[in-house]
């Protein structure tokens, strides 16, 4: 199915029972992976896989270069290695399955297939994932991270699943869509805000998000005790919501989430 000899691994067609579709994966290794056959490493999961490499098949053709600000940490012994797992969005299924809830969209209705989503990433790609590579599958070294939609699919999946995910990377999530149903999801899983090494952050220039950001991080930190050190929340002045603006930042949650101690 795949070339385990390559760094950055791609397949083309990963199928999903649960969704019913399938979708391309890319997994990249670190550079260690191939040296020391015994070690095991961290898994980093991201929404919008696209968008997390090189560009070449970005939205908006910018890329995270997510692969390359690793290995700039990793050489600054500022982070420990990771394996990153790339999940591509279904385009125009993407909000669908980025969203638990039913909502609109452009007027038009979406139905919430965040649950199904959730679902495919437990039960089908991460057994695949450890069950191919030396990976540490315990919740305190296994990551999500994603920005917009896939900012509120990763709290969602986090809140709901602390056990098999315990660092969470929220980036400009959208939590407009059911703010209500965000902060109530806030309450009835708050256990994860004591489990969980979470970044959440929102740029100064992402328009209609603040009132949204406010209010669920507002019931976050009030859930929180700050002497964990655990929660980072931040706005970032003057960004905006784009991947430019994303890849410019994406160092500080590594770091927060991955750091060297």
């Amino acid at each position: 199915m795949f070339d385990i000899e390559s760094r950055i691994i791609k397949i083309n067609e990963f199928p999903s029972k649960i969704l019913n579709n399938s979708r391309q994966i890319n997994i990249c290794l670190p550079s260690s992976y191939f040296e020391f056959a015994e070690k095991s490493y961290s898994v980093l999961y991201m929404h919008d896989g696209q968008n997390i490499f090189d560009g070449e098949r970005a939205y908006a053709g910018v890329g995270w270069m997510v692969h390359e600000v690793h290995d700039k940490l990793v050489n600054m012994g500022m982070i420990r290695e990771l394996i990153i797992v790339g999940i591509d969005n279904m385009q125009e299924e993407r909000i669908s399955e980025y969203a638990h809830t039913d909502g609109r969209f452009k007027r038009e209705r979406v139905i919430g297939k965040g649950r199904y989503y959730e679902r495919f990433v437990i039960e089908e790609l991460k057994p695949f994932i450890d069950e191919n590579f030396r990976t540490s599958p315990r919740a305190e070294d296994t990551g999500l991270m994603g920005s917009s939609m896939g900012g509120l699919v990763t709290f969602n999946m986090g809140f709901r699943n602390p056990d098999v995910f315990g660092r969470l990377g929220i980036i400009s999530p959208s939590f407009w869509w059911n703010t209500r149903i965000n902060i109530q999801t806030v309450n009835k899983y708050s256990d994860a805000i004591s489990r969980s090494r979470m970044w959440i952050d929102m740029g100064t220039k992402e328009g209609f998000l603040d009132k949204s950001f406010d209010k669920v991080v507002e019931c976050i930190l009030n859930r929180s005790d700050s002497s964990m050190g655990n929660i980072e929340a931040h706005w970032i002045v003057g960004a905006g919501h784009t991947e430019v603006d994303w890849q410019k930042r994406v160092h500080w949650p590594l770091i927060h989430l991955f750091g060297i101690d």
